[in-house]
């Protein structure tokens, strides 16, 4: 006997109009709307946080480099870890979950592979149960564990300014910002808020029940007190400090080997100036903010500012622009400026009026010389309205027809375009091909069927050279698995039928069905397609072939990523 489940909202019932649904769902306490009106259950005695999914979601969009971030992480192994992305704004003082991860049954070496994709430099939180030894770890703190596979991790686990870890402490926090418009979540994060849905209490406990996300976000309080630098939130007037207390963390954007420092001492009101081109040193400039000028409320863009005053502290818009007045240099004018006229045949630097050049010279427009004219010759690559004359042309210039360049051309127009087809040269000079593109990655093993949620490939050929990366995850269904050798199909050139046979290259993967030392992507000559090649133990030799139902995994999601260079016909 089959069973089916219907959900119907209030927004089914068409014997209400819009109005009416609206003053029924208003009549219920905000916590339980979503369970009246849309059949989200309401677990035990209540939700943790009786908050409106949508008060909290927002689209996701590109985070400022200058926010502070971190990790924080909850684990698990039947009940799933978990790890969460927290950002903060610290102008608004508004904290957003960017983004989550859960899985189970996951050891800590896949936990890290999946959690340094968001950022080598990205320091994680982590609870007390990391400093727990575990038989899986030999001995090990789950937290040494992590580290220990790349993970950065916090040097303690995650409590407040008083040294407590209060649960209760953490959810009242998390509630106070959700309530006061401070904390956001992204809301493509599904899992995050499915828990969010689920978090209740029993007879007045939390219940510790798939709340494994939630817990990881609980910690984004103490997260908080380690990115400000100690255990309460600056305030507005303090501004954002980042102290660190360990070698090797880094700054804010992730990028510098520390913060911003100091001179080791300076004149008081001085203005702050960089030391160097690095962006976290500085120095005393000399100059005091009380020799600064002030001026007025609002002024006209690119008007000349005049003293407002005789204090020489106070300036004002002069109504007069600067794009109006010519420079003495080679001055633009414009209207119709006048001149004395010069006597006929006068050679000096007086200046020419019309009068005179119509009388003495050609006209500008059309002129016809006689004789030789003659002209300067202008450095070479002089670029303005000068006269060129044959010798500036003749040095500075190379015929259409074979030209001989020297030194380094540079293109300020574009790049240089090759044929689609490759024409190949037989001078070890020449280049003679460049092309970028994309290609379709694909397994390709007999009795097999695959099924993907991302097939990315890349390349750049540079002559008989060419770059690829190849990128594969197979999808959590649809994929039909045999023991048979299984290879990667598509790459966008073959190789040289003279290239070394068998140039290998190193693969990253996660969720294989069978767990491997290595696994090996093997090019032969005048081949378009990888062999993969797999090692499960130490072994003196590399040429076992991977089996289709040993390397994927048909409900995992397995991945697998390669790249390399070789040599094409």
């Amino acid at each position: 006997m089959s069973r089916h489940v219907t959900f119907m909202t209030i927004d089914d019932a068409g014997h209400y109009s819009p109005g009416q649904r609206a003053e029924i769902v208003a009549a219920f306490p905000e916590h339980e709307r979503e369970a009246r009106a849309k059949g989200i259950p309401v677990l035990g005695s209540g939700r943790i946080f009786p908050v409106a999914e949508e008060t909290i979601a927002c689209e996701p969009f590109k985070l400022p480099r200058w926010w502070p971030r971190i990790g924080a992480l909850d684990f698990g192994w039947d009940h799933p870890s978990a790890a969460v992305e927290l950002a903060w704004d610290t102008e608004a003082d508004v904290v957003y979950v960017t983004k989550a991860h859960r899985a189970s049954q996951q050891t800590p070496a896949m936990q890290a592979l999946a959690l340094k994709g968001w950022g080598d430099w990205l320091p994680f939180a982590w609870p007390r149960d990391g400093r727990r030894e575990t038989l899986e770890g030999a001995g090990v703190a789950l937290a040494k564990q992590y580290a220990a596979h790349g993970l950065n991790m916090l040097t303690s686990h995650a409590r407040f300014a008083d040294g407590s870890v209060s649960v209760e402490a953490g959810l009242m926090e998390m509630l106070d910002r959700m309530q006061s418009g401070r904390f956001k979540v992204f809301s493509t994060l599904h899992a995050w808020f499915e828990e969010f849905r689920l978090f209740h209490r029993k007879n007045g406990q939390v219940v510790k029940l798939r709340d494994d996300l939630m817990a990881a976000t609980r910690y984004r309080k103490l997260t908080l007190a380690y990115v400000s630098g100690a255990g309460t939130l600056p305030t507005s007037t303090d501004g954002i400090w980042l102290i660190f207390t360990r070698a090797g963390d880094k700054g804010a954007d992730g990028t510098g080997v520390g913060d911003f420092t100091g001179p080791a001492s300076s004149v008081t009101d001085n203005i702050v100036t960089f030391a160097g081109t690095t962006g976290k040193a500085g120095k005393d400039s000399g100059v005091a903010v009380g020799s600064l000028v002030a001026g007025p409320a609002s002024a006209a863009a690119d008007n000349i500012a005049t003293f407002n005053g005789t204090t020489g502290k106070l300036v004002k818009d002069s109504g007069v622009a600067v794009a109006s007045l010519a420079p003495k240099a080679s001055p633009a004018l414009t209207g119709t400026p006048t001149a004395p006229t010069a006597t006929a045949g006068t050679n000096s630097t007086q200046i020419a009026t019309t009068a005179y050049v119509d009388v003495t010279f050609a006209p500008k427009a059309s002129p016809a010389f006689t004789g030789n004219p003659t002209a300067p010759t202008q450095a070479a690559g002089n670029n303005s309205t000068r006269l060129a004359t044959t010798a500036y042309v003749d040095g500075s210039f190379a015929p259409l027809a074979s030209p001989t360049f020297t030194g380094v051309p540079v293109l300020t127009g574009g790049g240089i375009k090759f044929p689609v087809t490759q024409v190949p040269s037989a001078d070890p000079n020449t280049q003679d091909d460049y092309e970028e593109g994309t290609f379709t990655p694909a397994y390709s093993a007999t009795g097999c069927t695959f099924s993907y949620t991302n097939q990315n490939g890349f390349y750049t050929k540079v002559g008989n050279v060419c770059w690829f990366s190849a990128e594969l995850d197979l999808a959590t269904s649809g994929n039909t698995l045999a023991a048979n050798a299984i290879s990667i199909a598509g790459l966008p050139f073959a190789s040289s039928p003279t290239a070394p046979n068998g140039m290998r290259f190193v693969c990253a993967w996660f969720n294989s069905t069978t767990s491997y030392v290595t696994v090996l992507a093997n090019l032969v000559a005048a081949a378009s397609a990888l062999a993969l090649q797999a090692i499960t133990a130490a072994s003196t030799s590399n040429n076992t072939a991977a089996l289709a139902n040993g390397l994927c995994h048909a409900t995992l999601g397995m991945g697998l990523r390669v790249c390399g260079v070789y040599r094409t016909a």
